[in-house]
């Protein structure tokens, strides 16, 4: 029974070993995202991923130590409550 639980947590995908590139979080956002963040781009800030859940899709962008998230309707906030594992 053991042996099959450790070779099922072999098949799971570790988001922070194969993280997707920058194309592959672009196309998960919503037109109004791109709109808000290409507003933003040209201030410095990049695009670091985009975090989906059934109801939201949240971009996570930052600029230096900033971090700013972007909603589904575009809209941005620039003090969100979000702490990335790095920063941990």
């Amino acid at each position: 029974m053991q042996a099959s639980a450790i070779s099922s947590f072999t098949d799971f995908d570790d988001r922070r070993i194969t993280q997707p590139n920058i194309d592959q979080h672009w196309h998960k956002l919503s037109t109004a995202q791109r709109f808000a963040f290409y507003t933003l781009a040209k201030l410095g800030y990049q695009l670091l991923f985009v975090r989906q859940s059934r109801n939201e899709k949240t971009a996570v962008i930052r600029q230096d130590n900033q971090l700013v998230t972007i909603d589904s309707e575009g809209d941005i906030n620039f003090s969100p409550k979000l702490v990335l594992r790095e920063n941990r």
